[in-house]
């Protein structure tokens, strides 16, 4: 009998130990996205070049430890995605000076999106590496295309609102994410930062007529500050 009380004091000793050790932690996180978008089917051949879209990320996470170093990390993220088509541009002779005429479309897409991801780290109560990995699912609040004019100075030109409730766009959005990152103890929390990978799974556009592919993805660095407790 001794033997049993024994070994039930000790069970609940480590499993307060245990749930005392666990650090849960929520916080803030911000940082910049660069996205574009890759085109595959028919219009690869006909589209214009692209470049990266730069924009911004923000948003809030927790963390709910497991074990073995393991934790579960949702998040709740507004993020700006895009990408830039160029329009090459044409030399022409104004007043005896020669200038580059050409053009840009900046497209942009603002998301608010839910990554659902697993963490685990590496290292010491003072200073973690860790990886992080899993799905996102995001909705395309709104976007919008703005036309840049290169005349001599780059000029912006109105936007266009995109029809995001048309037939053609896909607002909802599955992705994968991947990237890893660091995180050092700074009072009663942590400041951590890191690098991801986010690629689209789903198409953004839905044209039954013309075979197209459409898709997201990107790089976002980005940092904030979770409070344990």
């Amino acid at each position: 009998m001794k033997a049993l009380k024994s070994a039930c004091v000790a069970m609940m000793v480590f499993g307060l130990s245990t749930l005392t050790n666990a650090q849960y932690a929520v916080g803030l996180k911000i940082g910049a996205n660069f996205s574009d978008t890759r085109i595959g089917g028919f219009a690869d051949n006909f589209l214009p070049s692209q470049d990266v879209y730069l924009g911004f990320t923000a948003g809030a996470i927790a963390e709910i430890p497991l074990k073995n170093g393991f934790a579960f990390r949702p998040e709740l993220n507004f993020t700006q995605k895009g990408f830039i088509t160029d329009i090459k541009a044409t030399e022409v002779d104004i007043f005896g000076i020669k200038t580059s005429l050409g053009a840009k479309a900046k497209t942009r897409y603002n998301y608010l999106d839910l990554p659902l991801l697993f963490k685990y780290s590496m290292g010491n109560n003072l200073a973690k590496a860790y990886i992080i990995a899993g799905p996102t699912f995001g909705y395309a609040m709104n976007g919008h295309i703005r036309p840049v004019a290169n005349l001599i100075l780059q000029v912006n030109l109105p936007k266009v609102n995109l029809p995001l409730d048309g037939d053609y766009y896909q607002r909802f959005e599955v992705a994968a994410t991947i990237g890893g990152g660091g995180e050092v103890k700074a009072g009663p929390g942590k400041i951590f930062a890191d690098v991801r990978y986010n690629a689209g799974i789903t198409d953004m556009l839905q044209n039954t007529i013309i075979e197209v592919s459409s898709k997201n993805q990107g790089f976002a660095i980005t940092g904030g500050y979770a409070y344990e407790f």
